[in-house]
This record gives structure tokens, C-alpha cells and sequence, in this order.
């Protein structure tokens, strides 16, 4: 995509490489890419790429689909078995992110230093861990809001253009809630929860953008955090 039609505060349509579409509805759900795209109508938005990490590990003695999830907040790891391999991720406590407006969102390689840490981590808990074979990483750009929570909804002063980002790692969990929620902030009585979502609290620009990239990597290293 290469642009939005925007005429008289209403949205007319798409510019791809493939050619003009003509809409006048918009639902941006790019993820990382979702800032960028909010700029294309001239509106800033604090949705920040932040990088995650996971390793699925190469079959494994004793681990089967039966098993239960495990997540251990006190060395911020969740684990569970992949078929009859590991899966095992983390939440960084020096977490990296990028500034949309002038990072590009890249592919990234395997910070082998992160990952190895994982699996040393949870030797911890599960002997023979730090000895697990690494058959696959995944990994990418997950996007986080400096509140922590979805931005979703119409964009005010742009008519048909709809929020639907800032998932803070919750994209594939929370997919079929975030779309019931993007559904409802279109009416006109949408609840307070989904009125609390929208991007107007970000606007006008109310924010600072080192600070929104600080508070977005917090809520990524916090994430399994313990509170007294």
C-alpha cells in the first residue's frame, strides 16, 4: 500500500502498487506497520514495534501435546509443548523497540544470547533445559501502546478510518474480542471499555515519542511482573 485517499476529512480509498481501491472504510489492524500507516492520513499515533522472541526446540523425551502451559513470572518465561517438542519464550527485561516513524520494521535474525538465556533460565525448573536442541526460532515486532492496552476505534476528524492495533502481544489471543471491540466502536453507544480504547486519547499529539517508546518496552519487560 502506498497511500490513503482522504477528501474532506472523509476516507475515499486505497493506493497499492496493484492499483486504486475505492472504500470509504479503513480498519487498520498492520501491527507494527500500524503507526506508519495512521501517518499516511497525518495522524500520530504511539504504537510501538517491540521485539519478541521463541524457540521451538527438536522433538523431545517426555514432552507431549497433554502437557499444561507453563508460565513461571518469576524468570518471565512461558513454556508448553509443540507437538512433542519445547516450546519455551520470554519477556526481555532490556527490551529493543523502534520508532515507526523512522525505523523501518524489519526481519530480524536470532539474538542466539537472548534465546540461550531462555533455556539456561528454565534449567532452573526443568532439568536438562540448557540441553535442549533448537530446531526453530520465531520471532518478529509485536506492537505496544505506552498505556498498555488496544487502540481501537474511529480516528477523530477522519471519517471511515478505524483503529484496530497496539495488541501488546495479545494479537492472536485476543483477535475475536478485539473484533467484537472494533465492531462496537463503530456504533453509536459503544461501552466505556471501548470508548477507553480509542485513539482519541493520544490526540491531539499528547504524547512524546521517546518517552511513548520508554513506556512501551516497560510494559513489554513487566509483563509477567509480580506486584506486593
Amino acid at each position: 500500500m502506498t497511500g490513503v485517499d482522504v477528501r474532506d476529512g472523509v476516507v475515499e480509498g486505497l493506493r497499492t502498487s496493484a492499483g486504486d481501491i475505492r472504500t470509504d472504510l479503513v480498519i487498520n489492524a498492520a501491527g507494527p506497520w500500524a503507526a506508519g500507516l495512521a501517518a499516511m492520513i497525518g495522524v500520530d499515533l504511539p504504537i510501538i514495534p517491540v521485539r519478541h522472541e521463541y524457540f521451538v526446540s527438536t522433538p523431545t523425551p517426555g514432552w507431549s501435546p497433554d502437557l499444561p502451559v507453563l508460565r513461571i513470572p518469576d524468570l518471565h518465561l512461558y513454556v508448553r509443548a509443540e507437538l512433542r517438542s519445547v516450546l519455551c519464550g520470554g519477556w526481555e527485561a532490556r527490551a529493543l523497540s523502534r520508532d515507526p516513524r523512522r525505523d523501518p520494521v524489519v526481519p530480524i535474525e536470532p539474538d542466539w544470547d537472548v534465546l540461550t538465556g531462555f533455556a539456561t533460565d528454565l534449567e532452573t525448573v526443568v532439568p536438562g533445559a540448557s540441553q535442549l536442541r533448537v530446531a526453530e526460532v520465531f520471532r518478529g515486532w509485536p506492537a505496544f501502546a505506552p498505556d498498555g492496552r488496544f487502540v481501537v476505534g474511529p480516528v477523530p476528524g477522519v471519517r471511515g478510518f478505524v483503529m484496530a492495533a497496539a495488541c501488546n502481544a495479545h494479537g492472536v489471543s485476543g483477535s475475536a474480542g478485539l473484533a467484537e471491540y472494533v465492531m462496537e466502536s463503530m456504533r453509536p453507544d459503544p461501552s466505556p471499555y471501548v470508548q477507553s480504547l480509542s485513539p482519541a486519547r493520544f490526540l491531539p499529539n499528547t504524547f512524546d515519542w521517546t518517552d511513548a517508546q520508554t513506556k512501551a518496552r516497560a510494559v513489554y519487560e513487566n509483563y509477567y511482573a509480580l506486584t506486593s
